[in-house]
């Protein structure tokens, strides 16, 4: 009986997806095909009560590369509770950004640390690396997001967001959107992931870096000229 229901699940969510593809026509955006539900309205994520049990090896990664290649400079954009940060990365001239309360949280946890408010529109000093965990799925125009990182023009580029297709079964209404997550507005898989990325930046890596915790990472570079076009839209 249960293969008749994982069946029949399957078929509903094959034909819910034809469904949306017809009324969304051949459009894409951010890359996720043509009928994916986004959530509309943002929900923030409050992360200052985290440590290092959520994308721990993307900044292990990220402290690697700094080490290798002898970096100094280090942006995190949306660091959250910023123990990672610290934790990985201190021993560096680092920047958190985030939204409020979280940045007035971390400038009294870490007073001896720089603290910034993310404003996209901002023009700041190029880092040597900049990280953003788990962020671009949070965000209303990830386009924004992506330009401003692009725009840093950073020598290192650290990008992590869950990966779709390990968060939920083949039969799972959350594929076609919106995500199970409410501070979620959107979530990709790798086979989307990768070229959305790439109008932004030079893909230099792109892996899973934790299976059980649906965690893809990039790690990419500047490009001179970062593709551009209708926000969203391709």
């Amino acid at each position: 009986m249960l293969w008749r229901f994982r069946m029949a699940a399957k078929t509903a969510v094959i034909n819910a997806h034809r469904r949306f593809h017809e009324i969304a026509g051949s459009r894409q955006f951010y890359e996720l095909p043509p009928g994916y539900r986004h959530r509309q309205e943002p929900k923030n994520f409050d992360d200052t009560g985290n440590e290092d049990h959520w994308q721990r090896e993307v900044y292990e990664f990220a402290a690697a590369l700094a080490a290798e290649k002898g970096l100094r400079t280090v942006y995190d954009i949306g660091c959250g509770s910023a123990f990672k940060l610290v934790h990985f990365l201190g021993s560096y001239d680092t920047v958190g950004f985030d939204v409020e309360p979280t940045v007035k949280i971390l400038r009294e946890r870490y007073p001896t640390r720089r603290w910034e408010l993310a404003d996209f529109s901002r023009a700041l000093p190029s880092p040597d690396l900049v990280v953003c965990s788990d962020v671009v799925e949070h965000v209303a125009d990830p386009d924004v997001l992506m330009r401003h990182i692009a725009g840093l023009n950073a020598r290192h580029t650290v990008l992590s967001t869950p990966d779709r297709d390990l968060l939920y079964e083949e039969y799972d209404f959350h594929r076609l959107g919106p995500p199970h997550n409410p501070t979620h507005l959107r979530e990709w898989n790798a086979k989307e992931f990768k070229p959305y990325v790439q109008r932004f930046f030079e893909v230099l890596d792109h892996r899973i870096t934790n299976r059980e915790q649906a965690t893809q990472m990039i790690y990419c570079r500047s490009i001179p000229q970062a593709r551009s076009g209708p926000s969203g839209s391709t």
